[in-house]
């Protein structure tokens, strides 16, 4: 991808898919760009642009350390803090509400489709087809 060049739904899916289902990510990844599209997905699963509460925002955080991204060691305190310093969720200065941020610090990124993307959606269809691949292999395995 160049500097000008933006992901589209297809590129930003397949590459969400790769690192949190076949990557087994010890840690928060390095690149740049794979940080902003967990940073981006996770984002997707807060979805709410009005203020919302630390507990609204932990629980929707909560969804995506459990269904979407496993990384070790990292939960959704530590995901609600990388989102505040990458500039993708402001906070209160008591820490007490949170708001998506805008303008959007990621928008150089991603095409604006990918707004559209149903993160949860999309990791089932593909989870789905990883099992559905598996069994086919099993089954060939057998016959072979």
């Amino acid at each position: 991808m160049s500097e000008t060049e933006q992901l589209n739904v297809e590129q930003f899916t397949r590459r969400l898919v790769e690192l949190c289902l076949r990557s087994n990510l010890s840690t928060f990844p390095k690149k740049e760009l794979d940080q902003h599209i967990l940073l981006r997905s996770a984002l997707l699963i807060i979805g709410d642009t009005n203020v919302l509460s630390e507990k609204a925002v932990t629980e929707k955080l909560n969804i995506w350390t459990t269904d979407v991204c496993q990384i070790q060691g990292f939960d959704r305190v530590t995901l609600r803090r990388y989102l505040v310093d990458a500039g993708y969720l402001t906070r209160s200065r008591d820490g007490a509400t949170y708001q998506v941020a805008q303008p959007d610090p990621g928008a150089q990124f991603f095409a604006p489709e990918v707004e559209q993307v149903d993160i949860l959606k999309t990791l089932a269809a593909a989870r789905e087809e990883i099992a559905r691949r598996k069994q086919e292999f099993i089954e060939r395995s057998k016959k072979s």
